[in-house]
């Protein structure tokens, strides 16, 4: 299985997951379809930590972002119900 492969079983099981890719053999083609499968961004080997890190904190805080908003439409939805 090679990344691409990977982000998409990844994604299809766990679609609120973000992934960054990180690649030694990257084309403009992977990566297009790389965040055309969900990726959250597409780094090359060898990738500066710094830069790394920034792309996981930001991957986390979307993912959280997401969380929030579907809680929120939870709960709106089970107030509604109740009115």
């Amino acid at each position: 299985m090679d990344g691409i492969e990977t982000l998409a079983e990844i994604k299809r099981k766990y679609p609120l997951i973000e992934v960054v890719m990180l690649t030694g053999h990257a084309t403009v083609s992977s990566a297009i379809d790389g965040m055309k499968q969900g990726a959250f961004d597409y780094l090359m080997k060898p990738c500066d930590m710094d830069v790394l890190l920034e792309k996981v904190n930001d991957a986390a805080a979307k993912k959280r972002r997401h969380e929030e908003k579907i809680i929120e439409a939870r709960m709106k939805e089970i107030t509604s119900r109740r009115a």
